[in-house]
């Protein structure tokens, strides 16, 4: 099967989540596509350009858009949206019904997933050179690992504390 979008945002790929994918465009589509079939299971709009990808846990999906804010979706439905203060460039990671967001300062924030309530920020001390590209962000067992610079962040997901650290050489 083939499914259209429209163009993606630089290093935003597709998320699986269970047996849909979730994608997100600049022109700011998301949409749910069934993996089996391809066909649409929702497309919604963020109400700007998205500046990310999409990530979803199959239950709720999040982009962040050009205007600084995270939107998040259930069911194809916007949900909620909150300004984040600086700019976002990596696929929300969406897990345990909560939406993670790491911005290009490097910032880290935690927001409920069904009222988009904020839980938590977490600010490490900035690099002095940030590139403008998508970072990393996923969950190993109990973790959330983020690259935040030139290191690897283990964090607790319930309350952005910090578990460990690794320098990347």
């Amino acid at each position: 099967w083939v499914s259209s979008v429209g163009e993606v945002p630089v290093g935003a790929g597709a998320t699986v989540a269970g047996s849909s994918v979730v994608v997100a465009a600049v022109d700011g589509t998301v949409a749910a596509i069934d993996a089996a079939s391809g066909r649409d299971l929702w497309r919604a709009n963020s109400g700007a350009a998205n500046a990310s990808g999409a990530g979803s846990d199959g239950k709720f999906a999040a982009v962040v858009t050009r205007h600084n804010e995270v939107v998040a979706f259930e069911a194809g439905r916007q949900t909620w949206k909150a300004k984040l203060p600086a700019q976002g460039l990596t696929a929300p990671f969406v897990a345990g019904e909560r939406v993670f967001v790491l911005l290009a300062d490097r910032s880290v924030h935690a927001f409920d997933g069904a009222t988009g309530r904020k839980l938590w920020a977490q600010q490490r001390p900035s690099e002095p050179l940030v590139l403008a590209k998508p970072g990393l962000i996923m969950a190993v067992g109990d973790t959330l690992v983020v690259g935040l610079g030139g290191r690897f962040v283990g964090l607790n997901p319930s309350n952005g504390s910090v578990r460990w650290e690794a320098p990347l050489a």
